[in-house]
This record gives structure tokens, sequence and C-alpha cells, in this order.
């Protein structure tokens, strides 16, 4: 699979990607752009990656995944575990469980870890704009 280097305006690139149709599984490895200026803002002295990027940054890996352009359309549970500081931790692994969704959804259920500790976990649905 041809994958870009970088996306949602260069804050990662994508390390892996790879879905596994027959478990429903999708898993990626991304590397933070420490440099990114959404880092400089939030927050200055103390970057930490917004919750809300790791939402959108699902939605990008299920379009790669998928080659179609998505959009959220139902967050069922959100929970932010930890903080990710790109000064300490430029990996992050997301592990997405699609789940079978009405109405030509894609549901999906997501841990993302950094450094084996779980950060971010997510349930949701994303579908055709």
């Amino acid at each position: 699979m041809n994958i870009p280097t970088m996306l949602l305006n260069k804050l990662y690139s994508i390390r892996q990607l790879i879905l596994n149709p027959e478990k429903s599984i999708l898993s990626a490895e991304i590397e933070l752009n420490r440099h990114h200026p959404v880092f400089e803002g939030h927050f200055p002295g103390n970057p930490i990656l917004p919750g809300v990027c790791t939402v959108q940054i699902i939605k990008e890996l299920l379009e790669e995944a998928f080659h179609k352009p998505l959009m959220l359309k139902r967050a069922r549970n959100i929970k932010y575990l930890g903080f990710v500081n790109p000064d300490s931790v430029s990996v992050l692994n997301f592990a997405i469980a699609l789940i079978q969704a009405e109405n030509n959804m894609i549901g999906c259920s997501a841990n993302i870890t950094a450094r084996e500790t779980v950060v971010c976990s997510f349930k949701g649905e994303f579908g055709n704009y």
C-alpha cells in the first residue's frame, strides 16, 4: 500500500498501517512531528497532543485503509487516560477494532497506546460526507 508520508497538516507520519479484514482489525503506528505548530500553543513550554487530534488521526487512518473520505458521525465514548508529550513520546500505536454499523457506516473501538500505556480509548462511527 502506498502511504502518504504526512497527514493532518504534517502533524504525524504513518510508519505502519495494517488492515486485517478477516479479523476486522486495523493497526497503525504513527510518529508525531514534534516541530508542528500545534505544540507551540498546546501548551507553551509543555507540549501536549490535543485530544481532538487523536480522534482526527483515527479518522485519517480509517480513510487510508478504506480509500475514501469519511466524517465522524457519532462519538459514543472517548476517554483520555494520559498525556502525550512529543518530547518524551513520539510514537503512538493505534489498535482499531472494526464493528458492524448501520447505514453503511464504519463503527470502531480504538485504543491508542504510547509505550504500551493506553492514553486514549474511543468508540464511534464514521460515514460518508
